[in-house]
């Protein structure tokens, strides 16, 4: 890996040190995700999934470094959602581009279901769950009404929420270490780690955990410090900083909360297994662990920290997502009035867009567990197409300048793109296809959108490079489906693909030949150059600015 100096793009105040970026890419990551991913990675591998952690932290450096190169080289926001675009052309560039949309609106209501799952700890009067973990008639109205403070938030008081930004990072870091303190120090029970063995649902457990159980989706977020490249001094140095940075001190934090779970728990509550992990209050598991174990006093701390992160998060996240489909309606993907903009400067379509589809998300996945495996579906898609665009924009653009080059990428890109297509696969069928039928819903709108366009404002179909992609989610969606994964309580695919060896041969084989064909139906550098040079020097969806501002959290 190499790393070079850089300049300054035009009109790009470069303002951020690697520090800032870092402190950022840490705020964006930490959400719901450390408040239950302990609970529900150790239901489904047990003491094990400590390795489970490990195995997603790698990943997510892998994957991190693809973004770094594209993210230094291309000083745009919002990148993760461009790249194929540039590479590829508008067919497969809607697609990553509508799934990156997809994710943010997704991820809102799972940060409000976060809020209101610790609020059963302090409001059990309220009944705003079911005894299986959804949202009740009472419960789905509130829900409603923390959507609708988000949107407030955003077209009212966005600017004020940034002035705490630095407050609300260091206090997420501080509660976490103090709950690991505390738990450790107070209560830990090293039998749990042995007592029903350490792995026992074996390999695939593990891999569910990572999948499922809401490791991955507990590391997203730190593709905001790809978007911030045009902002910093050095991204081919600040950028791996930050990424690396991010994903190892959030690895020692989520790891450290694991193990005062699985330590804290009391034995008696493992009769049944770590799947069958009952307690009082367990949709918000770490305040009740802290109560049984006499920490009152941190559980106060607990539920406040579960509106502050989630709460933080979900308004960001409307921020952001609301940017993406102003830079759909920007690109003439879809409908025009998506990328309307109100005096205050906030694309008001895209911020009630946003709130509706959050209400809709929230009745086929009322609870924050089945909303986990949607996302992380959601995330491989989007996440595979920076590989894609990164082994083909090298062959494209072989000489233009590469702040940060990764090395070799002929081997780092196509491993990435297999890794994410594993973390499809591993989430399962019962959860793939209705990702699938996101995307499908997607294209629906963009062809709907195109048939009432003029002539002149329908962009290059570019379908000699977008084939690719249809074999690649087709191919993905019947591997899926004959998989074995899936959650215990829900019908999985056909089964057909034995565990083990056979499924993961299986899938990396589709992968690489996915990626090479998709490098073979690259655009032309001429046609290609038509895309990138658009973006970056006429500012066609210019949201750097905001973006930046989302991604610190406000």
């Amino acid at each position: 890996m190499t790393l070079t100096a850089t300049r300054p793009e035009a009109g790009l105040k470069r303002h951020l040190s690697g520090l800032n970026i870092l402190q950022i890419a840490i705020n964006s990551i930490i959400g719901t995700g450390w408040l239950f991913s302990s609970l529900n990675a150790a239901a489904s591998a047990g003491p094990a999934a400590l390795i489970a952690w490990f195995i997603a932290a790698a990943i997510m450096v892998l994957i991190a470094f693809n973004h770094a190169e594209l993210g230094a080289m291309f000083s745009v926001a919002g990148g993760s959602a461009r790249f194929v675009h540039y590479s590829h052309g508008t067919t497969a560039g809607f697609g990553i581009g509508w799934m990156v949309w997809i994710y943010g609106a997704a991820t809102v209501p799972i940060e409000v279901q976060g809020v209101l799952s610790y609020a059963e700890g302090y409001l059990p009067s309220w009944h705003m769950f079911h005894n299986d973990g959804t949202l009740t008639g009472f419960g789905y109205f509130i829900a409603a009404v923390l959507l609708a403070v988000f949107v407030v938030v955003n077209l009212f008081a966005i600017r004020m929420l940034g002035r705490i930004h630095n407050f609300i990072t260091w206090w997420k870091i501080a509660t976490i270490v103090l709950v690991i303190a505390a738990i450790i120090t107070v209560h830990f029970d090293g039998s749990n780690f042995s007592s029903h063995g350490f792995a026992p649902y074996g390999v695939k457990g593990i891999l569910a955990a990572v999948a499922i159980g809401g490791i991955v989706f507990a590391y997203t977020g730190f593709e905001q410090t790809v978007q911030l490249g045009a902002e910093t001094s050095n991204p081919g140095r600040n950028i791996p900083f930050a990424l690396l940075g991010s994903v190892i001190i959030c690895t020692i934090l989520y790891v450290g909360l694991q193990v005062a779970f699985l330590g804290g728990i009391n034995p008696h509550q493992l009769v049944h297994g770590w799947s069958g992990i009952k307690f009082n209050g367990d949709t918000g598991p770490f305040a009740t662990l802290a109560t049984a174990v006499g920490l009152s006093w941190v559980a106060v701390i607990i539920y406040i920290d579960s509106v502050v992160s989630p709460g933080g998060n979900g308004i960001a996240y409307v921020t952001s997502t609301a940017r993406v489909a102003y830079g759909l309606g920007r690109s003439k993907y879809v409908p025009a009035l998506f990328s309307y903009v109100n005096a205050r400067g906030v694309p008001l379509v895209g911020v009630l867009l946003t709130f509706v589809v959050g209400l809709l998300a929230m009745l086929p996945f009322p609870s924050w567990q089945s909303l986990v495996g949607f996302l992380t579906s959601a995330t491989a898609v989007l996440w595979a197409g920076v590989p894609i665009a990164l082994g083909a924009l090298r062959k494209t653009f072989p000489d233009k300048r590469r702040p940060f080059r990764l090395r070799p990428a002929g081997l780092w890109a196509p491993v990435c793109f297999i890794f994410c297509d594993l973390l499809l696969f591993w989430t399962g069928w019962q959860t793939d296809w209705k990702v699938f039928v996101a995307i499908l819903l997607g294209y629906a709108l963009f062809i709907l959108n195109r048939v009432f366009q003029s002539p002149g404002e329908r962009p290059n179909l570019n379908l000699r490079s977008f084939w690719w992609m249809a074999v690649w989610l087709v191919g993905m969606a019947v591997i899926s489906y004959f998989g074995t994964f899936g959650e215990a309580k829900h019908p999985h695919g056909l089964g057909y693909l034995p565990f083990g060896f056979w499924d993961t041969a299986v899938v990396a084989a589709f992968s690489l030949g996915v990626y090479y064909l998709a490098i073979a139906t690259r655009l032309p550098a001429a046609q290609a150059a038509l895309y990138a040079p658009d973006e970056l020097e006429t500012g066609a969806v210019d949201l750097t600015e905001i973006d930046a501002m989302a991604a610190r959290g406000v």
